[in-house]
């Protein structure tokens, strides 16, 4: 499935391949380096395959050399002119809409009804590491540096990597990662749980990734998604909330037509066929 694309949404591509959907960052010559109009387009795709009636995984990759090298710091990138102008009541409130705008968009990527996986290359630096950890799943190879580097260039990590990254790998490395703003190895970023996998070369991550992504698609996708429901309001409330939420999330899909198929399919030690119903 290819979605129509107007000119600046080319930035960042969509087309699905069976029930997986692939997000691609397409500005390669920049190393897919994050700029307003590359943000905005990634938010126009994000929302088109909410629209996907048939979705049932997404990958989000980068095109080219790098998955995404963070923060465009060149002119291109219509939000330098903000951060370097002087300081005044207008230039602060223009800023923290853009801020806010830029939150937005990937909050609307974390909460995509299907689960996500970020296929990890090159360069996960910055906003990229950032729009990574929005991801439900992060895959890499060997190669790969990954960085949150705002401190060493006298700003914040604003867009969500200092909210998402304690409940991946815990306050202590993501302290650490933020405050020092260093780049590390892929090796690391396995050892301290910030990818899942790691594997030797980008052709065997893009094959796995593919394959994990064909898995999830095909259980229930009821199940799947509201899974993935449960585990986002999980990181918003209480135990006690979260529970009620479960069990009441879990009683929307019982009795279904896939829970019947997935009993027979057990039964007669087959795959099911399941059709969201």
């Amino acid at each position: 499935m290819e979605l129509p694309t107007p000119e600046k949404a080319s930035l960042v591509t969509y087309h699905r391949e069976g029930a997986i959907g692939f997000i691609t960052l397409n500005r390669p010559e920049k190393r897919n380096a994050m700029n307003l109009a590359l943000w905005n387009a990634l938010g126009e795709t994000v929302a088109a395959a909410e629209q996907d009636k048939d979705l049932r995984a997404a990958i989000v990759r980068g095109e080219g050399k790098s998955f995404c090298a963070g923060l465009d710091l060149g002119p291109e990138n219509e939000l330098i002119p903000v951060m370097s102008s002087p300081a005044s009541a207008a230039q602060k409130l223009e800023f923290y809409r853009a801020v806010r705008h830029v939150q937005e968009i990937y909050n609307r990527l974390e909460r995509l009804i299907v689960p996500t996986i970020a296929v990890i290359h090159g360069h996960c630096l910055g906003a990229g590491l950032e729009l990574a950890l929005c991801c439900d799943i992060r895959l890499t190879c060997a190669g790969t540096v990954f960085s949150l580097p705002e401190a060493q260039l006298a700003i914040i990590t604003d867009v969500g990597g200092l909210q998402r990254l304690p409940k991946v790998v815990g306050p202590g490395y993501a302290r650490e990662i933020a405050f020092r703003g260093h780049r590390f190895s892929p090796e690391w970023a396995k050892e301290i749980g910030l990818v899942n996998h790691l594997y030797p070369e980008k052709e065997t991550l893009d094959a796995a990734a593919k394959t994990m992504a064909e898995e999830i698609a095909a259980n229930p996708p009821l199940a799947v998604q509201g899974t993935k429901e449960v585990l986002l309001y999980n990181d918003e409330v209480g135990l006690n909330e979260a529970l009620e939420y479960t069990a009441s999330r879990s009683s929307m899909i019982i009795p279904s037509e896939d829970l019947i198929e997935a009993v027979q399919a057990f039964a007669q030690k087959r795959k099911g066929q399941y059709k969201g119903r």
